[in-house]
């Protein structure tokens, strides 16, 4: 009867300590992903929209503007 009783406490430490490391693991997570979002300033995996002109004045400058008339 003390066998069994054993086997239910270890049983029972063995899934709290699994119940614990999946919570830690879930908080690293959205630690990291809070992280990024902050490091990042915005969503989309930190894509600036003001790149845009940079690439259009990099253009201009290789490859010259294009006539208007």
């Amino acid at each position: 009867m003390r066998y069994l009783h054993d086997l239910n406490v270890q049983i029972s430490q063995k899934r709290r300590s699994v119940s614990v490391s999946k919570q830690m693991d879930r908080d690293l997570c959205n630690q990291h992903f809070d992280t990024f979002e902050t490091f990042w300033g915005r969503p989309g995996h930190g894509a600036r929209d003001g790149d845009k002109i940079n690439k259009l004045k990099l253009d201009n400058l290789l490859y010259g503007t294009p006539e208007t008339s």
